[in-house]
């Protein structure tokens, strides 16, 4: 078969609540199947919308099917899909964490023909340059695959990319204006973009350990400017999103980047960057919000279970460096780590609130442990009882952000814990960012005595908050309640 006839559709599922995120790793992989000659289209729909998205592959009829699966999000939904391709008579490729991470137990499953693990840009090229001719599948690297008769190979692994600009994505393989949204309250047309991989710190936790083995490599920031500058300007784009998983590992480079774009941006960072002159420079250079990875609020787990570098010490110094500034700090936590207890959890609730008595203007996320396949609390993990599944479609019970999230690797009564600790730290935020005193009274009582009884109040703020910050325009009644707390915001203002 001609390389110029043959055509590949790479799929992303996202949950109907998650907006503006343009699907970044199928989009450099297009690229570099475009730049060689290939045809390549970009799928990137809702998990519910599976008859939609086999629709739009009928239509184009593509060699091969790629999908993008991440451990414990959207993993039934894949499964579906790939099945239903399988049985209309589609080869399957599946890349990203999940199978880099799990490549044999990926291919154990009949919808699956090949894995490709790592960065799969030139993996990717080499499989659609042999595709259909399996004497050449066991030379190329990276990649796994399944002969005729169903025996499993996973071949050596691939040398990271030489020079990342070699893969600078080609942003007209997606439509730019679905990806701007709102962000920050100030700014309406705001895009992500990525300009590096991965991270070079130890966290026991992160699958960036395995994934990317803790080497962090990136474009150069003259590459970046001139990839993103015309894109800023033919979108009238106002806001940059960040989304390296650190995008300062390199502070010059990262400052260099953003004084040249000169726009308002959000990034990530790790706590011991923050000093005077770091603050003073993200300031000056228009940043709005630092997210770090606070982690925990207990130094054991800290040092000891997460081995993060970082001490809640340094995070206190951080997070007091941001006060006054107008930068919000954003910080993550992680509830549930293997040998975690609950006053180890309880220590961390209480942080949460010590830090906003520090500086109202943070915000957070939260979730629980999830057990990334290889890392060093994926064994502890396994030691204290979990037993990793067999079928991708068995990971989605590891959705850290469910309510019925499961933790066979922790001993103490953590279910009210799981169900109601991310409302209780988002409504935090929101009280002490509006100074609502009752509010903070209310959850700083159920924080200190883990009270989770009778939530109606969390209910209920619950909802007002998401009216207020999700909703749009939906209905009558969420104008009207949007109206009264836009009003009631302005007038504490």
């Amino acid at each position: 078969m001609d390389s110029a006839a043959k055509k590949m559709v790479l799929v992303s599922l996202f949950l109907g609540d998650v907006v503006g995120v343009p699907p970044l790793g199928p989009l450099y992989l297009a690229t570099a199947l475009t730049k060689n000659g290939f045809g390549a289209k970009i799928i990137h729909r809702k998990a519910e919308e599976i008859e939609a998205v086999i629709s739009e592959i009928e239509s184009y009829r593509p060699d091969l099917v790629g999908m993008s699966v991440f451990t414990g999000y959207n993993n039934i939904a894949y499964a579906e899909l790939c099945r239903e391709l399988k049985n209309r008579g589609y080869k399957i490729a599946l890349g990203n964490a999940h199978p880099s991470l799990l490549p044999e137990d990926s291919l154990r499953e009949d919808y699956v023909d090949f894995v490709v693990m790592g960065e799969g840009e030139e993996t990717l090229v080499e499989l659609m340059q042999n595709l259909g001719d399996e004497s050449k599948y066991s030379s190329i690297r990276g990649l796994g695959w399944k002969d005729r008769e169903g025996k499993i190979s996973v071949n050596q692994e691939r040398d990271f990319i030489a020079n990342l600009d070699d893969y600078l994505i080609d942003w007209s393989l997606i439509n730019v204006e679905d990806y701007l949204i709102p962000y920050f309250f100030k700014y309406k047309r705001v895009f992500t973009v990525t300009t590096s991989r991965g991270c070079p710190f130890n966290c026991q936790f992160c699958y960036n350990q395995v994934f990317n083995k803790r080497r962090w490599r990136a474009h150069s920031p003259e590459k970046v400017i001139e990839n993103l500058k015309p894109l800023i300007e033919k979108f009238k784009i106002d806001g940059i999103r960040f989304f390296d998983d650190n995008f300062f590992v390199n502070k010059e480079r990262a400052f260099k980047i953003v004084n040249a774009l000169g726009l308002p941006y959000f990034a990530e960072a790790r706590v011991e960057f923050a000093d005077e002159d770091f603050v003073r420079r993200l300031k000056e250079s228009k940043c709005q919000e630092v997210m770090f990875g606070f982690e925990s609020g207990s130094d054991r787990i800290l040092t000891e279970v997460v081995k993060k570098g970082t001490t809640t010490k340094e995070i206190i110094r951080a997070v007091t460096l941001f006060k006054d500034t107008g930068m919000v700090a954003s910080g993550s936590f992680v509830f549930g780590f293997p040998t975690e207890t609950a006053e180890e959890y309880k220590e961390t609730m209480k942080f949460i609130v010590k830090l906003l008595e520090i500086n109202k203007n943070l915000a957070f996320t939260c979730g629980w442990y999830l057990p990334f396949p290889g890392t060093g609390l994926y064994e502890k993990a396994k030691e204290l009882g979990f037993v990793p599944p067999a079928r991708i479609e068995d990971w989605e019970k590891f959705n850290r952000w469910r309510q019925d999230y499961e933790m066979e690797w922790i001993t103490w009564d953590y279910k009210k814990a799981v169900k109601f600790t991310r409302q209780i730290v988002n409504l935090l935020a929101m009280a002490y960012k509006r100074d609502i005193g009752p509010l903070k009274w209310l959850l700083k009582k159920r924080v200190e005595n883990l009270n989770f009884s009778f939530p109606l109040d969390i209910y209920i703020f619950s909802r007002i908050r998401d009216i207020y910050l999700y909703s749009g325009e939906k209905s009558s009644a969420n104008r009207v309640i949007k109206k009264i707390i836009s009003t009631i915001v302005k007038f504490r203002k």
